[in-house]
C-alpha cells in the first residue's frame, strides 16, 4: 500500500491542489517514485490528488540504474490534450513550495549526499536564517573575554563545506550569522563553551 511521507518537505496549498487535480483530469502525466517500504519519496501532491480521483497506481520496481519514461499511447504530438497537459503537468511543480525547516533537518540526515540536493550553498544558509528566525535560538555561544584568573583553552574545528558547517550549527545551536562589510568574508569562526558542547555531542550520539 502506498504512503504519504510524513516528512515530505514540499507544501502544496489550496491552489496547487486544484492545479493537480486538474492536470490528472488529462490524465496521469508523470509517475511518482516510492521507496522499498512504499513511503513516497517524490510525488505526494500528486498521489493525494489521484485518490480523490480514483486513479489506480501500477507499481514498476527499479533499482535505479534506469530511467523509467511512461508512454501515454492516447496523445499525439498534435493533440489539443497532449498540449495543455505539457504545460499543466509541468506548472504544478511551480506552484508548491519548500518547508525551510523541513529541508535543512533533512539535509542534515542526508550526510554526504545532501550536495545531491540541488540547494546552492547560499540557499541553505537563506534556509536555516529563516528557521533561526521563526524559531529562535537558545545559544550556548560566550564572547571573547579576559576575566582574572581565568583560562580559555580551545578546541577548533574547521568545516571545508557548506553542509558540514549546517550540521554543526544544528548540532551545536549556533545562530547563523552573515557577513558584513565591504570585504568578502569566506568562513566564520565561532566559540562555544566546551562542557555545553561536549553534553550536546553526547546527547546527539544517544
Amino acid at each position: 500500500m502506498i504512503k504519504l511521507d510524513p516528512r515530505n518537505a514540499r507544501k502544496h496549498d489550496k491552489r496547487n491542489q486544484r492545479a493537480i487535480r486538474e492536470s490528472l483530469e488529462l490524465g496521469a502525466g508523470r509517475s511518482i517514485l516510492v521507496d522499498a517500504d512504499n513511503v513516497i519519496i517524490g510525488g505526494n501532491g500528486v498521489f493525494a490528488e489521484a485518490e480523490k480521483l480514483g486513479i489506480p497506481v501500477r507499481v514498476v520496481d527499479s533499482d535505479g540504474s534506469e530511467l523509467i519514461a511512461v508512454r501515454r499511447t492516447d496523445l499525439k504530438t498534435d493533440d489539443a490534450k497532449r498540449k495543455a497537459l505539457a504545460i499543466a503537468d509541468n506548472r504544478t511543480g511551480d506552484l508548491s513550495h519548500f518547508d525551510d525547516s523541513a529541508v535543512v533537518d533533512l539535509l542534515k540526515e542526508a550526510g554526504d549526499f545532501a550536495g545531491k540536493a540541488g540547494f546552492s550553498a547560499a540557499e541553505i544558509t537563506r534556509m536555516a536564517e529563516n528557521v533561526d528566525r521563526k524559531l529562535g535560538n537558545d545559544s550556548p555561544e560566550v564572547e571573547f573575554a579576559q576575566e582574572l584568573l581565568e583560562c580559555h583553552n580551545y578546541v577548533v574545528l574547521v568545516f571545508d563545506n557548506e553542509v558540514d558547517w549546517l550540521q554543526a550549527q544544528t548540532l551545536l545551536k549556533l545562530k547563523t550569522i552573515r557577513s558584513h562589510g565591504k570585504l568578502k568574508q569566506n568562513g566564520i569562526g565561532r566559540v562555544v563553551r566546551g562542557p555545553a558542547a561536549i553534553a550536546m555531542i553526547r546527547e546527539s550520539a544517544r
